[in-house]
């Protein structure tokens, strides 16, 4: 089981950052759509550490892959000045047609260690319309700290994002919740964290929407009774003990566990709860 290396994390985010940086330079960029637990920690003062840029979008696969190689292309260069000499690979994982699921790795010369960002992007059925914001990179708390600290090393990080808002980030969390096969503790972090932001309320409509809106069809593994039930809390503790440990601090889990979780499990219930009383229907 992976740990928590925080010397390896600070340097995957700036990785990440560099990343983001040119793919929203390139023209075309503001047809995709940024969302998941890394925009969560950039966009939303996420604190937990999460390895995925996760993007969903309408444009034709050839379009994307075309931004996708010009933006490598610069971040390529960009990794230079950041992390010393080497090069970069990319790995295509992709397994489901019109989705990517890429690996790029940035092993450097004079090191062993490689850094490492899963890029993946799922398409969106035609006309969806999801709830979105632009931001601009470097006037996100968390990118300009980093700027300010010289880790960061791009002067003006002007690019402007587009990310989902945080209800519709809520919304993903449903679908995931729901759909997967198997449990992660990070998707219950992440609840527990927007049901702290004022501004990520609970929508019938727009989780429904995002159980009908991506290529695949939703097929619930589970339904929100699962997690109202007694029984089902050892599961949902097990699942936060295996996942969590590699994404925040040992000191931090410390007082997690010591807890025994239950933020996470009452903000997950309360969520639950929520999606009964509105009548959701899982379709």
């Amino acid at each position: 089981m992976k740990t928590y290396n925080e010397q390896h994390i600070r340097k995957a985010e700036i990785a990440q950052l560099i990343l983001l940086y040119h793919i929203y330079g390139q023209t075309g960029s503001q047809d995709l759509v940024f969302q998941g637990g890394t925009a969560l920690r950039w966009c939303y003062g996420g604190s937990r550490f999460s390895e995925d840029l996760d993007f969903v979008t309408t444009m034709p696969t050839a379009t994307l892959d075309a931004l996708l190689v010009r933006a490598l292309k610069g971040a390529e260069r960009e990794m230079v000045p950041h992390f010393g000499s080497g090069r970069l690979a990319v790995t295509d994982k992709t397994t489901r047609q019109g989705s990517r699921k890429l690996l790029v790795t940035w092993q450097p010369d004079t090191v062993r260690e490689r850094i490492s960002i899963k890029l993946e992007s799922e398409p969106l059925v035609g006309g969806t319309r999801l709830a979105t914001e632009k931001m601009v990179m470097s006037a996100l708390p968390a990118v300009s700290y980093l700027v300010m600290a010289g880790e960061f090393r791009i002067p003006r990080p002007n690019s402007v994002l587009v990310v989902e808002t945080a209800s519709e980030i809520l919304s993903d969390k449903v679908r995931a919740l729901l759909e997967r096969q198997y449990l992660k503790g990070r998707d219950l972090f992440d609840i527990w964290l927007l049901r702290k932001n004022d501004s990520a309320r609970l929508q019938k409509e727009q989780v429904e929407q995002k159980l009908r809106c991506y290529s695949w069809p939703f097929k619930a593994a589970r339904t929100p009774d699962f997690f109202l039930q007694a029984s089902s809390e050892a599961q949902l503790i097990e699942a936060l003990e295996l996942d969590l440990s590699r994404f925040l601090p040992p000191a931090v889990m410390a007082v997690y566990r010591g807890n025994k979780y239950r933020d996470f499990l009452d903000a997950v219930q309360g969520l639950c709860r929520e999606l009964l009383q509105s009548g959701l229907v899982l379709t």
